[in-house]
């Protein structure tokens, strides 16, 4: 059986015409997307699968499939949760042809993120739609927005993903992927870093039709309108970045199911990745000392070890400004993080030690007393991590300062 799980966000007919271009994003979407085929580790068979990041006290993705829920956790502590659509279970033929639209069960890692990603149109969504198939790569594959504001790839053929239709997460009416909210893919991009894993769990087989993909017509609707605007976060876009950190300050300390903090980080995270604003980034890093709760720390710890991944030399300089007790509890977080998001042995070649990230010659005079601070955070967790303290390791979940 050929399987192209890539499920479709819902598009205008705008885009159904056709694009001129080939995004330089969209490239490396046709390389890893755009393959038939391929197994998954731990699925198919007739028991759970089951990964190893949370038994060590790592961070993990859980996607439960009987709930249509996404969970991330570390180790026993969930962070936070999210409904989810996932596959109909549902098959195309085509001649020759057959696709299965089941999301796969399996123990999973993440390959790569990407933000406003555009969507590849495999040879199924001409079918079924019965439009005349394009050739490879032609233009009117692609079409942006199709996976919503973000994606987090799993495999050539499986990614988790915003969605422009939230209506209907929480459902069985994807191609296959894993449907979020915009909000909540935003969420997981941030979170998660390359080497995460992510556990897939629930139903082996699709033994009834899914009602809510029955006729084909929520999974597909070009007339669809697109979602209101959120005013509350359009607003806080044109706020200066003093007032977005002093709303940070307040989302953070909102009940739960009332905060928007992770929606606030994101926003200064880009201003200081996009526009080299120090002020962000330095509000952000310093922001680590007062938080209200355990699982709040290690979320907001995944959004610097995300900082560091994206701008590792500005980090640096940040943290070389910052009082030296603030510097040093920045970088624990932001070592620990990286290295606890990541499920490999830490001995490995391919092991994402931070200071690994950036070559030691393009640390200059500015970054000089950052760097020194992550190198002292690296040394102490190697020394903390190290074969005489697996069991230590293993137990290990917080970052305390």
């Amino acid at each position: 059986m050929r399987r192209i799980s890539v499920c479709i966000s819902i598009l205008t007919g705008a885009l159904l015409a056709g694009l001129g271009a080939t995004p330089p994003a969209a490239a490396a979407q046709t390389r890893s997307l755009a393959i038939a085929g391929g197994t998954h580790e731990g699925g198919g068979g007739g028991d759970e699968p089951t990964g190893t990041a949370l038994a060590r006290g790592r961070y993990a993705v859980v996607v439960n499939l009987d709930e249509n829920r996404l969970y991330f956790k570390q180790g026993t502590l969930t962070l936070w949760s999210a409904p989810i659509g996932t596959g109909t279970g549902l098959e195309l033929r085509d001649g020759k042809e057959k696709w299965d639209f089941s999301t796969p069960r399996g123990v999973f890692h993440v390959k790569y993120k990407e933000k406003d990603p555009v969507w590849i149109a495999p040879d199924w969504f001409y079918v079924e739609n019965k439009l005349p198939v394009p050739p490879p790569n032609d233009p009117k594959r692609y079409f942006p927005g199709g996976l919503g504001a973000a994606a987090v790839y799993l495999d050539h053929d499986l990614a988790i993903h915003g969605t422009d239709k939230p209506e209907l997460v929480g459902q069985r009416v994807s191609h296959g992927c894993i449907r979020l909210r915009d909000r909540d893919a935003l969420r997981l991009y941030h979170d998660v870093q390359v080497g995460t894993e992510v556990v897939i769990v629930g139903r082996a087989h699709y033994d009834t039709p899914a009602p809510a993909a029955q006729g084909g017509s929520k999974t597909f609707d070009p007339e669809h309108e697109k979602p209101t605007v959120d005013r509350t976060l359009e607003g806080w876009k044109k706020l200066s970045t003093d007032d977005l950190l002093v709303v940070l300050g307040d989302e953070l300390w909102l009940p739960p199911d009332a905060s928007r903090w992770t929606e606030v980080a994101g926003l200064l995270l880009d201003r200081a990745t996009k526009e080299q604003d120090t002020a962000a980034l330095e509000g952000l890093l310093s922001g680590l000392g007062d938080l209200p709760s355990t699982r709040v720390e290690r979320e907001y710890s995944a959004f610097l070890a995300d900082a560091y991944s994206r701008a590792p030399l500005l980090t640096l300089q940040t943290l070389s400004r910052l009082d030296h007790a603030t510097a040093r509890r920045a970088a624990k977080a932001i070592v620990t993080t990286t290295m606890n998001l990541y499920n490999g042995d830490f001995t490995d070649p391919g092991a994402p030690w931070p200071t690994q990230r950036i070559p030691r010659s393009q640390v200059d005079d500015d970054a000089e007393a950052g760097w020194t601070v992550l190198v002292a955070a690296e040394q102490a967790f190697r020394a903390s991590h190290g074969p005489a303290s697996a069991s230590a390791r293993d137990a290990e979940g917080a970052v305390r300062g």
